[in-house]
């Protein structure tokens, strides 16, 4: 696996660090313990699902999602769901090679940021777990003790690029600065923005383009 010399590399979680998506892997936790959680959440998941791949999730569709998935938690409640959804399930499905990857670059010196359409709680579990400090996600909102949706911009599509810019911006930094790790097609104008991008375990889509932009491709898959 090259690694590249750069002060900043991006990463993305679902599919990529993860072998899973892992929102399916909340819910299946989720249906375990819950089973009256189910039908909703299945609902708004098939929905959000469809979004994706289409490239039109919006604002509004996503935040329906989250307040069906945390129905009357409020965000410490969550934060614990989620702690042992992590303890029992999620931290099984991170790629070993992404372990040996995140030390090359943390053995260079290199800034790690996971940036994924993940919520912030899920996201801020796996960053933990895989020792990378800085997480750029979809931000959960509470208001009147319960979980109300996201913050904007989301950290999707053109979204991502924005929060991704900002960070860099921080640092008196630019994309000329860094590279960014996906899976998904979704992903296409951040990967176009960096100065390396590179394709992790792709989706068909995505592989295509990748073949056609010369990109570099990992699939820890196969």
């Amino acid at each position: 696996m090259q690694v590249f010399d750069l002060p900043v590399v991006f990463f993305d979680l679902d599919d990529s660090l993860i072998n899973k998506d892992a929102n399916s892997l909340w819910i299946k936790w989720r249906f375990k313990h819950e089973r009256w959680a189910m039908v909703e959440a299945l609902q708004a998941l098939a929905s959000l699902y469809r979004a994706y791949k289409k490239g039109t999730v919006t604002h509004a569709r996503l935040s329906n999602y989250y307040r069906t998935r945390t129905r009357g938690m409020t965000l410490a409640e969550y934060r614990q769901r989620v702690d042992d959804f992590f303890l029992e399930r999620g931290n099984f499905h991170i790629y070993p090679q992404a372990a040996s990857l995140l030390f090359a670059y943390q053995r260079q010196g290199t800034e790690l940021v996971m940036i994924t359409g993940s919520d912030n709680v899920v996201a801020e579990a796996y960053a933990k777990e895989l020792g990378i400090p800085h997480v750029i996600s979809n931000r959960l909102v509470e208001e009147n003790g319960e979980i109300s949706g996201l913050q904007q911009p989301m950290c999707y599509g053109d979204g991502k690029v924005a929060l991704a810019r900002q960070f860099l911006q921080e640092r008196d930094l630019t994309f000329a600065d860094a590279a960014f790790y996906t899976d998904s097609h979704s992903d296409v104008p951040l990967l176009e923005s960096v100065a390396q991008p590179v394709v992790l375990n792709p989706n068909d889509e995505l592989r295509l383009i990748a073949r056609e932009k010369r990109w570099p491709c990992l699939d820890w898959r196969e």
